[in-house]
């Protein structure tokens, strides 16, 4: 027995409507776990390096570092990288099986020219290094990989010296390198060629003003809820520098690239506050912003630290005695994203240490000590 025509019909017309509606659920589901979320922020950066010899003796992965006029320096602190590169390549240098007393004596060995006192045999190679910059990135041919050391493990250090294959390629300022392994194309080289770095529009004063304010306002959010006790209160208003060298009631604003066609703003905010007993404080965070503030992520969580007579020390038990400077874009080689080199300063360790962060994962690329007490 078949159904009335306008029985059918409305069968029909019912399930379109249960299709739809499941499709639309099914978008809004798919829409809402592809969204971007912001990642969870970091309390620090410690060293970090994937740097490795490879078992065909390649040199591989990523430094951070800084470049000059002429060269650019790259830098690793991985102790177990240091030790296992004089083992491999100078244990002739390795007395007693002591490695940091033995570079320590050394002070510098390079493992690309051992001078006059032996012919280096054997030495780590790369097939194909890179840099990137603020600028772009270039391709870079190494001239000396050496190890140094000052006063055993703590001042160990690999630092990569490397010359731009293209001259008149400003290089000046930070870096990330990259060393890989490629195979080279047939009947040539790999393809040497500098690729700039696509500009992002440098923000104005007035968003600069919005961005440095809404920062400080999320800043004293969560140390306010952090440290109730304090009363954290801002001494007047003062103003702000921008961009510069200095470290106390300063910020760095930059823009970046998040990925293809897109434009974020990255904010360095050190500023003091004082406390209900009348200590001055500096109070410090990173974070990212779009420009409509819409997009907010914390990149650092935000540390206090005691500012007295211009300087700065641990305050009190606090286990975080850290603050963070000198932001800089950097270009990255793969994708069409930057990523932030910035300085990270340990009042209480007495350490500097350069790091590089990809802000879409807050995660660090590397990170080396440049700085240390025996150093």
């Amino acid at each position: 027995m078949s159904l009335p025509s306008n029985r059918v019909a409305a069968a029909l017309a019912l399930s379109s409507l249960i299709i739809i509606g499941g499709c639309r659920s099914a978008g809004r589901f798919l829409g809402e776990l592809l969204r971007e979320r912001p990642p969870a922020p970091l309390d620090s950066m410690s060293v970090a390096s994937d740097v490795r010899i490879d078992s065909l003796g390649y040199l591989v992965g990523s430094f951070v570092g800084e470049g000059t006029s002429r060269s650019v320096h790259l830098l690793s602190s991985d102790t177990g990288l240091v030790a296992g590169l004089l083992r491999r390549y100078r244990p002739d240098l390795v007395k007693r099986g002591d490695v940091w007393g033995s570079l320590s004596r050394e002070g510098a060995v390079n493992l690309l020219h051992a001078g006059r006192r032996r012919t280096v045999a054997r030495a780590p190679r790369v097939e194909q290094a890179l840099v990137g910059s603020p600028v772009g990135h270039n391709a870079v041919t190494p001239n000396a990989i050496l190890l140094r050391g000052s006063c055993g493990w703590r001042g160990a250090q690999v630092e990569v010296v490397a010359d731009p294959h293209r001259q008149g390629v400003p290089l000046r300022g930070p870096v990330l390198g990259s060393f890989t392994r490629r195979e080279a194309p047939e009947g040539g080289k790999q393809q040497e060629e500098f690729r700039s770095r696509e500009s992002t529009p440098a923000p104005g004063a007035g968003l600069i003003g919005a961005l440095t304010v809404r920062t400080a306002a999320v800043m004293d959010s969560v140390l306010a809820a952090g440290f109730q006790s304090l009363d954290l209160r801002k001494p007047g208003e003062p103003r702000l520098e921008i961009n510069t060298l200095s470290d106390v009631d300063a910020a760095d604003v930059i823009s970046f690239r998040p990925g293809p066609g897109a434009v974020r703003y990255a904010v360095s905010l050190r500023a003091r506050r004082v406390t209900r007993g009348g200590d001055t404080l500096l109070a410090a965070t990173v974070m990212a912003w779009d420009s409509a503030g819409v997009w907010q992520q914390t990149i650092f969580r935000p540390t206090l630290l005691s500012l007295s007579r211009g300087r700065l020390t641990p305050y009190g038990a606090l286990r975080r005695s850290l603050f963070w400077r000198r932001l800089q874009p950097i270009s990255d080689f793969a994708f069409g994203r930057d990523n932030l080199w910035m300085e990270q300063v340990d009042v209480r360790r007495g350490s500097v240490l350069w790091g590089i962060i990809q802000p879409r994962g807050n995660v660090v690329v590397a990170a080396a000590e440049v700085e240390t007490p025996c150093r």
